[in-house]
């Protein structure tokens, strides 16, 4: 289920996002909203494409390409557990108040 995030005005001015395209910068904001309250989203590509993007006609392999733009500079790392893929978003905690687990 989707949650309401805050998306502070330092955002913008974060140095390593100015370096990946704004679409992918929309991705990680879209990560936000689909994450669990500890930062951790499902990392199947095409779950999350069709969750940020559902009425968008965007190749799949643009949209991982989004995801690794994003690993690339840290902001996200993946994992797996029971043999499923996450990300864990880097920081998440330090930018949103988790008030009603």
């Amino acid at each position: 289920m989707a949650r309401s995030r805050i998306i502070k005005p330092e955002f913008w001015d974060d140095e390593k996002l100015s370096t990946i395209c704004r679409d992918a910068r929309l991705t990680f904001i879209g990560l936000w909203t689909n994450s669990d309250d500890y930062g951790v989203v499902k990392g199947h590509a095409g779950y999350l494409k069709n969750k940020i993007f559902p009425y968008d006609d965007i190749k799949l392999t643009v949209f991982e390409g989004w995801l690794k733009d994003l690993q690339n500079i840290g902001s996200i790392i993946p994992f797996t557990y029971n043999s499923e893929k996450y990300y864990f978003i880097k920081h998440f905690q330090d930018h949103q108040v988790i008030n009603h687990p």
